[in-house]
């Protein structure tokens, strides 16, 4: 499970896209696949969507937030080398 903290209650969120890219590989999660608690996201992976990405190359990671007030807000992509392992405490900046 990944959990992405923001700086914000998800209650604001319309839609949110977290992103997991690697090369030419491309996994987006949407609200419907998250768990929003508080100003936490969690996301969590599949056996299959892990089996995706190269466990031996750093991949990107981006989340995308458009709120019901129409805001749409981005985190910078952050670049991480461990795939298999899990993302704590991401922030959205």
């Amino acid at each position: 499970t990944h959990t992405f903290t923001l700086p914000f209650d998800v209650s604001v969120i319309k839609e949110i896209h977290v992103i997991y890219a690697q090369g030419r590989v491309k996994l987006v999660k949407k609200k419907a696949d998250c768990e929003l608690s508080g100003n936490a996201v969690k996301v969590r992976l599949s056996q299959e969507e892990t089996r995706m990405f190269c466990a031996a190359l750093p991949f990107k990671v981006q989340v995308r937030v458009l709120t019901h007030a129409g805001d749409a807000l981005a985190s910078v992509p952050k670049t991480v080398v461990d795939v298999i392992g899990t993302l704590e405490d991401e922030v959205i900046k």
